[in-house]
């Protein structure tokens, strides 16, 4: 509209300039200026005209046409497209969008302690911390706008994605126990809050794309519980492990033993008198070829003796 008006007071300008009588204009300047009046009056007609028939619309959004307080239903993706001179465009953000709600002071959108309380299956309260990603659909703009803002969109995050976030969170916490949002189905829980909040922001224009548990803050003694529960749980599961390795050993020693005992008896079963008597004979036929003075007697049991001799 702004140059749309500008354009309009050039031409006004340039027709008032031009109906002057030229016998009034005394300065070779203004008579100058009044052949080349024309020429500027429609460059700045040409020019505001374009400015008003074209909208720039910058990555990652959506142009939507408001007239006169009407919202538009066509869409004008990213780039130059031509519009109503008429018309205003609302540019709108259709990127992904990261909303955090956090008992951190600065940290989320919303100043000082934003953590939500929900109540567990138990009907304990539990301090969340959770940050979401949402975009906005580019074919809801027109109906967002229209329906929900007004033609603006400021508010729209506080209004409509806030309220329905929360609720997702508090419908699924109170389907879980304080140990399972704490510890054993975090990601199970995740993914129940992203699904429930994507049928909800759906309502709304709005798709959720993640959501991050990023913190369970449970009432102090609650903690301290289930820290003594995992460490009885780890001292438990060490103790399972020093009896496994003691039940490795006792079968090793076991199986050495009779290892063993099966040796010593296939020994003595192949120790018969006839086998000890030969090796005997086999060791007197090798002392007896020593260059030492010996004497060798073979007794009853015909196993020799040796007498050392110098």
């Amino acid at each position: 509209m702004f140059w749309f008006a500008i354009a309009i007071m050039s031409l006004i300008a340039t027709a008032i300039f031009l109906a002057i009588p030229r016998r009034l204009i005394l300065t070779p300047t203004a008579r100058t200026f009044k052949r080349t009046a024309p020429l500027v009056s429609l460059g700045i007609f040409v020019a505001s005209a374009l400015s008003t028939l074209l909208v720039k619309v910058p990555p990652g959004h959506v142009g939507v046409p408001v007239t006169f307080g009407k919202v538009g239903t066509t869409v004008y993706g990213p780039g130059l497209s031509f519009k109503s001179p008429v018309a205003r465009i609302a540019k709108i953000s259709v990127q992904e969008r990261v909303y955090t709600m956090s008992g951190i002071p600065e940290e989320g959108v919303v100043k000082g302690d934003d953590s939500i309380k929900v109540l567990t299956n138990e009907g304990m309260e539990v301090d969340i911390d959770i940050t979401v990603q949402y975009r906005i659909l580019a074919d809801k703009a027109p109906w967002i706008l229209n329906t929900k803002v007004w033609g603006a969109i400021s508010g729209f995050e506080s209004q409509y994605v806030r309220p329905e976030i929360r609720r997702a969170i508090r419908d699924v916490s109170a389907r879980y126990s304080a140990h399972e949002l704490y510890s054993t189905r975090r990601a199970k829980v995740g993914d129940d809050i992203r699904s429930l909040a994507e049928k909800l922001l759906a309502k709304n224009g709005c798709t959720c794309v993640a959501v991050n548990l990023r913190n369970v803050v449970l009432p102090a003694g609650v903690t301290k519980a289930i820290e003594r529960k995992k460490e009885r749980e780890q001292e438990s599961q060490e103790y399972e492990y020093k009896l496994a390795v003691e039940r490795k050993e006792a079968d090793r020693k076991r199986v050495e033993a009779e290892g063993i005992r099966d040796y010593q008896i296939t020994v003595r079963k192949g120790l018969d008198a006839q086998l000890i008597q030969w090796k005997g004979i086999e060791a007197a036929e090798k002392l007896a070829a020593s260059d030492n003075a010996k004497v060798i007697i073979f007794g009853d049991s015909k196993i020799p003796v040796i007498l050392g001799g110098q």
